[in-house]
């Protein structure tokens, strides 16, 4: 199999409810980072069920797919095709009611060459659908068509759950199917398509009722998502701001590669926050232990403190222990727009640098202050710069003078805007879900203009404290991206 999913390690949550997060961990083969849509999985025109209809890694049902509260699917988002022995393969194992082996009610494996079907076992437009009820009725459709219908014939697991598996060759008039110990081979209207849209559906008598998918596998797919550009990092600025925000780490490890943590709280130091960091993918904030009257734009008050070395040395001494999951220390943010001196950043980064040589050392800019003017110290490993309420386009000017000062082994990066500020007012664009995720996405286009650009990391969340549940799409757009990352 060149793609499978375990559908473990997700991180379950409002909400997106883990159905694309952590790929990085859930699937395996040499096709990977491929995503999922919800679908409605009934047979008459329908909406799209809410997000939680469909789940992953639960803690009711951990390491699997769950389908909640009636009928719904799920799609894989490229289609599947044969794999090196010219078969098409598709395989799940599913426990069409977890706990029960008598009722009716059904999960199923519909591959279809029609994306635009529901996910519904009897459509028109299904290549091939088998069901399985949780009784071991298997049931197999082709357009509509029955061909297959054995009541209480497959035997379950010990834990109660069906093996289905699909094997066709394309062109072929022929598919066999196998649900845990009974193979059939059916026959087919048509000849069996070269590419077909796979669907994990579930028709349940009781809201009550929840049906699982683990372990899915496909002989291959079309098409791995094409990898964003040079796009290396994503992430967000202020995982954790102070403890009184909230320590976000955890929940976005699955949608993100690089987060910027501060752990300089007033009373005391917070190196646990450190602990929720997978390997190499913090960002920790320096900019406390350095400077001082920065607190407005164009400050003329904004220096180095006089004790700098010896405050950043208690810094450098409290992350020691957890450097293996450190990517980089960012110095002071927006450090010239607040009044800083260059001499006074490049002090910074030299200082971080003498310590810890390895480890990049990140700037990020306020947008107005990038001009052929601004100088970048030589000690600096990423560049960034942060210009809200703007578009993509507006910011592309600022990029290009940053490509110009920027040595060419300086890594870049753009930060967007990733949730309402107040700073926008009331500015079309920057407002709703729907135009925060086709920013996102806008950014991802740009980067890949600029090759030098190889990170994101999004602005916003948790600043304002704009609850994360109401930008489904712009954290769906987050974890698509995230996807191609991960693109072979």
């Amino acid at each position: 199999m060149r793609f499978t999913d375990s559908f473990d390690q997700a991180v379950d949550k409002d909400p997106t409810y883990g159905l694309n997060d952590s790929l990085a961990a859930r699937q395996r083969g040499a096709q990977r980072g491929v995503t999922y849509s919800r679908t409605p999985g009934l047979w008459y025109k329908a909406p799209v069920p809410r997000p939680w209809y469909s789940q992953v890694n639960h803690s009711r049902y951990p390491g699997t797919l769950s389908l909640w509260l009636g009928t719904s699917a799920v799609r894989l988002d490229s289609p599947v095709t044969a794999g090196t022995d010219g078969v098409v393969t598709a395989q799940v194992t599913t426990d069409p009611i977890p706990g029960d082996t008598s009722d009716g009610a059904w999960a199923s494996l519909v591959l279809t060459a029609d994306p635009a079907v529901s996910g519904y076992v009897t459509e028109a437009g299904v290549s091939l659908a088998v069901l399985v009820r949780s009784n071991g009725g298997i049931q197999a459709f082709t357009h509509g068509r029955k061909v297959l219908d054995r009541p209480g014939a497959a035997t379950p697991d010990e834990r109660g759950r069906y093996r289905i598996r699909v094997d066709a060759r394309p062109g072929a008039g022929v598919a066999t199917v196998t649900v845990s110990d009974v193979t059939t081979e059916v026959s087919l209207d048509r000849a069996f398509p070269a590419k077909t849209w796979l669907h994990l559906g579930a028709y349940l008598d009781s809201d009550s009722d929840t049906a699982t998918f683990d372990d899915l596998g496909v002989s291959a797919v079309a098409a791995s998502p094409a990898r964003a550009g040079s796009l290396k990092h994503l992430g967000y600025f202020a995982a954790r701001i102070t403890e009184a925000l909230g320590n976000h780490v955890q929940e976005v490890r699955g949608r993100t590669t690089l987060n910027w943590v501060n752990i300089s709280d007033y009373a005391r130091y917070a190196p646990e926050v450190l602990e929720s960091c997978a390997p190499r993918s913090c960002v920790v904030y320096t900019g406390h232990e350095f400077f001082t009257g920065c607190d407005q734009a164009g400050s003329t008050t904004c220096r180095l403190y006089a004790n700098h070395r010896e405050r950043w040395q208690r810094l450098a001494d409290v992350v020691r222990p957890h450097l293996s999951k450190v990517a980089a220390f960012y110095l002071k943010d927006e450090a010239f727009h607040r009044g800083a001196s260059y001499q006074d950043v490049r002090t910074s980064a030299q200082v971080i640098k003498e310590e810890f040589p390895s480890v990049p050392v990140m700037m990020v800019e306020a947008g107005p202050k990038v001009t052929s003017a601004m100088r970048v110290p030589p000690e600096v490993d990423w560049v960034g710069f942060d210009w809200y309420c703007r578009s993509a386009a507006e910011i592309e000017p600022t990029l290009n003078t940053l490509e110009s000062i920027t040595a060419p082994d300086q890594e870049l990066f753009l930060m967007p805007q990733a949730a309402p500020l107040k700073a926008c007012g009331t500015k079309p664009g920057y407002q709703t879900d729907a135009e925060l995720a086709d920013l996102q996405w806008d950014y991802v286009k740009l980067a890949e203009r600029h090759p030098r650009v190889t990170g994101l990391m999004g602005f916003g969340l948790w600043v304002e404290q704009t609850p994360v549940s109401r930008l489904p799409r712009t954290i769906d757009a987050h974890e698509r991206i995230a996807a191609r990352l991960l693109a072979p």
